[in-house]
């Protein structure tokens, strides 16, 4: 019946042109999702009115989200769709992987309706459960092929009985949730949506609002909120003092706390607000209030991406374009400078200590220093679209970036006696290039260095962050009385890079050259079973409990167990070692006064002798 029904309909509907005309520029947009946990679907229904008459109207789903670099394709979920113009039912076919084309026939609105569930608890994706639902508007909402992104847009949201919805957007009539608007596509979709039996509460920081919203309700207590309100007030302070004050009229802090195991956590910034993943254990002790060591650094990373990222941009990824990879080498600065902005603000704002700080800038060396191969921070930035398997890059360039952050600052404040920092940088970002409405590139970025009086940039340039030269620790810390030594140590090398799966198991990425994973014919989608005598289970920490097991036993037999096909396998070979170094960075005891001075201005973002 379907298909009879489908071919009726084509025969009453003029043919689509298959050419590569412009869809019409649209002046207003409305979307309605429903929220159905017992199908297990968004129903979405998106309605766009013209500027112009249309015979062909194409609308796209983006292909990935801003802030997680990584092609997803949303489309993939789409089902049942159904196309009208000028309120009538009309044919459609695809363009393209995630473009819906639609006979319009000179009709001035047209509209798009569809169900679809990208369902993970992954940040970029959406989840539905029985008592909650997530989403993000790239995964839902589409957009005319063509347009400038600039059309505004309304947005209802409907949820069984009982649910409280919670999200960035501004509501259409203030004090009524469930409808909101935007100015543009690129905000509308910019502001994922919590749904369900919600916890709220706000903190007013410098005159505006910080909401933070937690599911499940029951990860809260009024101890927990405390520990969370007192971060709130200390990060947004510091950070508001970096640029002048906040740039929202209100900020939402969206945190799902599942009462289950997470392999992971995270978080993924938005344009005026965060999505936080972590497991109700990781993210604090309801009794007494303590924060996990992740939920600090976490909240403070994504509140500073409010200025870098989200307003200052890369001018590769501005403005954005959703149905491609937007490569820039700047992710380094992006990414990892915002998390030295992060962990600073937490010293800045009284959260951590002077040693808390530093054992983070330790914790940062130690990933940098222990990757199986030195990746140019600008390779590694680009290089996050492909998800190598050989050194996971999506990561090196937090750490990396990080530590070229301090190093930067320590620079600037030395090369200008203290008269100059990182801070003026970003600042004259924000006002030379955000609030004119325009990306910089790495040009742009190293004529700022050079104004704030950074010695020698093009030269540290090309050595540490275009080049794969070991970083200067030693000289450059000095400057700030930090003091940093190594030691070299050997311990067992397995040399395997594996992932959980959906189903918990430990898969094989990939194997590190030399290594005894290597030697033992270890291969990519292999299933980890055991390594000697550790198991090795995605919940534990299996991998120290083998360099634990083994260490000193280099040329000792040692079996491996994996599933290769569904199939039983014990791989056979012998233990390796590798010899690496670890760090320690602590604040020199006296230091002398220039050092002094440097030290306590990165500490307390003041500047001047």
């Amino acid at each position: 019946m379907r298909f009879r029904a489908a071919m009726l309909l084509l025969a009453l509907t003029p043919p689509i042109a298959l050419g590569q005309a412009r869809s019409p520029r649209a002046v207003q947009a409305r979307y309605r999702v429903r929220i159905d946990p017992q199908a297990d679907v968004y129903v979405v229904r998106a309605e766009f009115d013209l500027a112009a008459p249309a015979d062909t109207v194409r609308l796209s789903l983006p292909a990935w989200s801003p802030g997680s670099y990584d092609i997803d394709n949303y489309a993939r979920w789409v089902h049942e769709v159904r196309a009208e113009a000028g309120g009538r039912p009309v044919f459609w076919d695809k363009a393209d992987k995630d473009t819906w084309r639609i006979a319009a026939g000179g009709a001035r609105s047209v509209a798009l309706e569809f169900r679809t569930n990208p369902d993970s608890q992954m940040l970029q994706f959406s989840e539905i459960e029985p008592t909650f639902a997530f989403f993000n508007g790239t995964n839902l909402l589409v957009y005319p092929e063509g347009t400038d992104f600039r059309f505004p847009a309304e947005l209802s949201v409907e949820t069984p009985a009982g649910w409280r919805i919670a999200t960035g957007l501004p509501e259409t009539t203030p004090g009524t949730p469930g409808r909101y608007r935007a100015d543009n596509y690129h905000d509308l979709v910019d502001a994922p949506v919590f749904a369900g039996r919600l916890w709220m509460d706000s903190v007013i920081v410098d005159g505006k609002p910080v909401r933070f919203v937690v599911y499940p309700d029951s990860a809260m207590s009024g101890a927990v909120w405390d520990s969370v309100r007192a971060t709130i007030t200390g990060v947004a302070t510091a950070q508001n003092r970096v640029f002048g004050g906040p740039p929202y009229d209100s900020y939402t802090i969206l945190l799902y706390a599942p009462f289950q195991e997470m392999t992971w956590g995270g978080g993924l910034e938005h344009h005026n607000s965060q999505l936080d993943a972590l497991s109700a254990t990781f993210f604090a002790t309801r009794a007494t209030g303590q924060l996990g060591d992740f939920t600090r650094p976490l909240l403070s990373h994504e509140f500073f991406h409010l200025w870098n990222v989200k307003r200052i941009r890369p001018a590769e990824m501005w403005p954005y374009d959703y149905s491609r990879e937007q490569f820039t080498p700047l992710l380094w600065w992006s990414e990892g400078v915002t998390d030295y902005y992060g962990d600073l603000s937490l010293a800045r704002g009284g959260l951590w200590s002077a040693e808390r700080f530093l054992q983070s800038v330790n914790g940062n060396i130690g990933q940098v220093e222990g990757a199986a191969e030195t990746v140019a921070a600008e390779d590694a930035s680009i290089n996050t679209w492909i998800h190598p398997t050989y050194v996971d890059e999506a990561q090196y360039y937090y750490p990396k970036g990080s530590l070229l952050g301090l190093m930067l600052d320590i620079r600037i404040r030395e090369g200008t006696r203290g008269q100059h920092s990182l801070d003026d940088v970003m600042r004259a970002l924000y006002t030379r290039f955000y609030q004119k409405q325009r990306g910089f590139t790495t040009a742009d970025l190293l004529g700022l260095l050079r104004e704030f009086g950074m010695p020698d940039v093009e030269t540290f340039y090309q050595r540490y962050v275009n080049g794969r030269e070991p970083l200067p620790y030693e000289s450059v810390f000095d400057k700030a009385g930090i003091a940093l030594s190594r030691q070299s140590t050997s311990s067992p090398f397995l040399g395997v890079n594996a992932q959980p799966n959906e189903q918990g198991k430990l898969v094989v990425q990939g194997v590190v050259p030399g290594s005894s994973a290597e030697a033992a014919g270890l291969q990519p989608g292999d299933v980890l079973l055991k390594v000697g005598d550790v198991e090795t289970r995605p919940d534990a920490d299996w991998a120290a409990a083998f360099r634990q097991r083994y260490r000193g036993q280099a040329g000792a037999p040692l079996a491996i167990a994996i599933e290769r096909g569904a199939r039983p396998l014990t791989l056979s070979t012998g233990l390796r070692e590798r010899t690496s170094e670890t760090f320690s960075v602590k604040l020199i005891p006296l230091p002398r006064p220039n050092q002094a001075a440097i030290w306590r201005g990165l500490a307390t973002g003041s500047t001047g002798n």
